[in-house]
């Protein structure tokens, strides 16, 4: 009897227990996250604000339960995010998943805030079939709202809301001036627009406006035609001297469609000098080249074109390079630091050491550009900052085209940088550092062919030869 009890008492020990740890689990959801960079965990950044909200912030989920069934992991990637913003603070951020499919008063609430019904085309039966079905988000904020229309990627998602509520929140709107053309940066200015109110800018001669106004937080230059006046060079330098900050998209050479390169001379030259920086006359090449397609409609012709220059080499002290893996510059330039009294000057990008230049004579066909002697090998800056004692900020990027949209590539983060730049300088760093919710490409180092083949099939081989010789001990041990 004593040895049954005993045996009983056992058996509810081990139950209570098991129903306690799963208590505990599901009420703290204990995860841990082991990707690189912390992936799927909210960014510092995102924190700070969400624990900082001063009043309720609402999000409303509206997703259909007749979802295509390849989305259905999307969707709960998706909630699982908003849960984890919810636990930053469950006193201000609460969190609702509607069904419009299910719930006619959803379904007219989505309409009024303007989410619209996506298109999904699947094979059902051995047919296409289209559905439409919900899949968005509303942030409300008081009387304000913001929407996400559709949340098809979630590995932007976290930047957007974060942005969003950062956007709701803010009782001042924070501005920034671009000078330049909004034609070729939809993708920058798009970014920009999630968390600034952002006013292109007119200073020339030309213009009823002469003047940069103070309670613009930073200026964005991006001149590629060598096109600011010396009105505008005043009204920058004038900016400036009242503690204001700028950043410079500018070349050192002019590169035109025909691949003909012609040097750049204009009066940002004395303006920069005051900031210790000097932007070369000259074209950067390097080996870590961004293959580049110079066929036509009828045929491609992909070749690595060395005045496009990949590179990782970044001044990790600088808040500017959270979640930053590669950035590319296209025909850029050196730049030169001087030392000046009360200016402060840091190199925020170099290339690697496979760099060389082309100072005149310039020879811009792939097919034809010579190679370099070993002894010109080396590293150059390709951007810098410079801070003025009890005046301005700048950030010089020798690469007119590198916010472009069509030098934007798969792999790198030009947008994220400049977006980065500008929100440090803007709003005090509130949203850098947001990763990606993703475990995306990491570039290797630049390494020789030789190298490039023995990590290739390392990484191939490896695993099957553990095995292996696993496999052979056993059998020895067992013999």
């Amino acid at each position: 009897m004593f040895k049954k009890t005993k045996l009983y008492t056992i058996y509810l020990l081990a139950i209570a227990v098991f129903l306690l740890m799963n208590f505990l689990v599901s009420s703290y959801s204990l995860r841990w996250d082991f990707s690189y960079g912390g992936a799927y965990t909210l960014s510092s950044s995102t924190k700070k604000i969400v624990k900082n909200l001063d009043d309720i912030v609402m999000i409303k989920f509206f997703v259909s339960s007749d979802l295509p069934t390849r989305l259905l992991p999307l969707k709960n990637e998706v909630i699982d995010l908003l849960n984890e913003y919810h636990k930053e603070n469950q006193g201000k951020m609460t969190v609702k998943i509607l069904d419009p499919q299910k719930d006619t008063a959803a379904l007219n609430e989505a309409k009024n805030l303007g989410i619209p019904a996506l298109q999904f085309s699947q094979l059902e039966q051995d047919k296409y079939a289209v559905t439409s079905s919900y899949m968005g988000i509303a942030i409300s904020y008081g009387s304000k709202n913001e929407i996400l229309p559709q949340v098809t990627d979630v590995g932007s998602l976290e930047y957007n809301l974060t942005a969003a509520i950062y956007k709701l929140t803010n009782k001042v709107p924070v501005k920034i001036g671009v000078i330049g053309s909004s034609t070729q940066i939809t993708e920058l200015d798009k970014v920009l627009r999630q968390q600034f109110t952002v006013d292109y800018l007119d200073i020339s001669s030309q213009s009823a406006t002469k003047t940069i106004d103070p309670s613009y937080k930073t200026v964005i230059v991006i001149d590629n035609k060598s096109g600011l006046d010396a009105t505008a060079i005043q009204a920058l330098q004038s900016y400036l001297d009242n503690k204001g900050k700028v950043i410079f998209f500018h070349d050192g050479v002019q590169v035109d469609a025909n691949l003909t390169a012609s040097i750049v001379t204009d009066n940002l030259t004395g303006l920069f000098d005051r900031y210790g920086i000097k932007i070369n006359q000259d074209l950067l090449l390097s080996d870590n080249a961004e293959v580049v397609n110079f066929g036509n409609s009828q045929m491609s012709f992909l070749v690595p074109y060395p005045f496009w220059i990949k590179t990782s080499v970044f001044n990790a002290q600088m808040p500017y390079f959270s979640n930053i893996n590669q950035l590319m510059f296209p025909w850029t330039s050196a730049i030169t630091l001087e030392k000046k009294s009360g200016v402060e000057t840091t190199a925020l990008v170099k290339t690697d050491t496979k760099s060389w230049d082309q100072t005149s004579n310039f020879v811009l066909d792939p097919q034809s550009i010579p190679q370099p002697h070993s002894k010109d090998l080396k590293q150059f800056i390709v951007a810098a900052e410079a801070k003025k004692s009890g005046q301005g900020e700048i950030v010089v990027v020798s690469s007119s085209r590198f916010p472009f949209d069509q030098y934007l590539s798969q792999l790198s983060d030009n947008v994220s940088f400049a977006l980065n730049v500008t929100n440090n300088f803007a709003s005090g760093g509130a949203l850098s550092g947001i990763r990606q919710r993703a475990v995306s490409f990491y570039p290797l180092p630049n390494m020789s062919a030789g190298n490039q083949d023995i990590f290739r099939y390392g990484n191939i081989l490896a695993l099957p030869v553990l095995f292996a010789l696993y496999g052979a001990w056993r059998l020895i041990k067992r013999k």
